[in-house]
C-alpha cells in the first residue's frame, strides 16, 4: 500500500452492498494489494447476482472501477453502470475528444473548426479505431494551437464499445445517477469505517489469504446481524434476571433437601419461601 512514508504490504477489502436502507452486505472479498481494485468487481457482482437470485437495476462504484471492460460487461447485462469514467482528455490544454462530433452514418469525426477526421485502417487495432484529419486542414487552421502540435493532423481513437461508454456518460447528467452516487458515499463508505473502528478490520488478526477472507466474512456477518436485530428488535434476552433468580432458588432448595436428608439440618429449619411468588414453597 502506497502511503506518505513509502509502501508496505497489505490487503484490499471489497464489499458488495445492497442499495436499500438496510445496507445488507451481499459479498466480501479480500485481495492482495498488488491486484488492481477494478479486477474483482465483475466476479463479485455475478456471484451476488446468482447466489442471492437478484436482478439488479444498477451498479454503483467509484472511478477506480470505471474501466472499459467493467462498463461493457455490466451494460451488456442490461444493468445501468453508475460509475464515473476516468477523464483522460482534460489532462492537457488541447481540445478533448468530447468536443468532436461523431457522425455515425459517414463514420467520421467533425472537429470544432468544422474539419473532418477520417478512419485510418493501418493505425487501428482490434479494440480501437483511429481517426485523423488531413494535415493541410490542421496546418492552416486558426485553432491549431488549441488542438495539436503535430504536423500530420489531429487524430482520435474511438473504442469499438464506444456506444456503451457514451451511454454511461449520458447517465452522469441525470438526477438518478447523482442520487445513487450520493447514496454510495453516505450508506456504503461508513460500513468500512464501522468495520475498522469496531470490528478490527484495520488490522486483520490472521495470516494467509484464505484465513483473512474468513475473518472478513465473519466481520461482514456481524455487521449484517446488527442490522437484522435493529430491524426486528432484540426481543427477550437469552438469560433474563427472573430466570436466573428462579433457577438459583430451585437449585438452593435441592441442595437443602440433600442436606436435610443427610441429617445436617433439623426439620424445622428447612422451610424456604420464594420471594417472587405469591405462595410460599416449603421444602421438607
Amino acid at each position: 500500500m502506497l502511503t506518505k512514508g513509502g509502501s508496505h504490504l497489505g490487503y484490499q477489502t471489497h464489499y458488495v452492498v445492497d442499495g436499500g436502507k438496510a445496507r445488507i452486505i451481499l459479498g466480501v472479498l479480500v485481495a492482495p494489494l498488488e491486484v488492481s481494485e477494478n479486477k474483482p468487481m465483475l466476479d463479485l457482482l455475478w456471484r451476488a447476482r446468482f447466489r442471492w437470485k437478484l436482478l439488479p437495476r444498477q451498479a454503483t462504484g467509484d472511478s477506480k472501477y470505471g474501466t472499459e471492460e467493467n462498463i461493457v460487461a455490466i451494460e451488456s447485462q442490461h444493468i445501468r453502470a453508475y460509475i464515473p469514467l476516468p477523464d483522460n482528455d482534460h489532462r492537457t490544454e488541447f481540445f478533448s475528444a468530447q468536443e468532436f462530433k461523431y457522425d455515425a452514418e459517414r463514420d467520421i469525426y467533425i472537429c470544432p473548426a468544422g474539419k473532418e477526421l477520417h478512419f485510418v485502417q493501418g493505425q487501428s487495432t482490434e479494440r480501437s479505431r483511429r481517426y485523423r484529419a488531413y494535415a493541410k486542414d490542421c496546418n492552416h487552421c486558426l485553432l491549431k494551437s488549441r488542438c495539436t502540435t503535430g504536423k500530420q493532423g489531429r487524430s482520435l481513437c474511438r473504442s469499438v464499445d464506444e456506444e456503451y461508454l457514451d451511454r454511461v456518460r449520458a447517465y452522469h447528467k441525470t438526477e438518478a445517477y447523482k442520487k445513487a452516487y450520493r447514496k454510495r458515499s453516505v450508506w456504503v463508505e461508513p460500513l468500512f469505517g464501522e468495520g475498522k473502528q469496531w470490528h478490527g478490520m484495520r488490522r486483520f488478526r490472521l495470516r494467509l489469504l484464505w484465513r483473512v477472507n474468513c475473518e472478513a466474512l465473519m466481520i461482514a456477518a456481524g455487521q449484517n446481524l446488527k442490522r437484522l436485530l435493529n430491524k426486528r428488535g432484540w426481543g427477550r434476552r437469552p438469560c433474563p434476571t427472573e430466570a436466573v433468580s428462579l433457577s438459583f432458588w430451585l437449585l438452593l432448595g435441592d441442595v437443602l433437601v440433600v442436606f436435610r436428608r443427610s441429617g445436617l439440618f433439623p426439620r424445622r429449619c428447612t422451610q424456604i419461601t420464594q420471594c417472587s411468588s405469591r405462595n410460599a414453597i416449603p421444602f421438607y
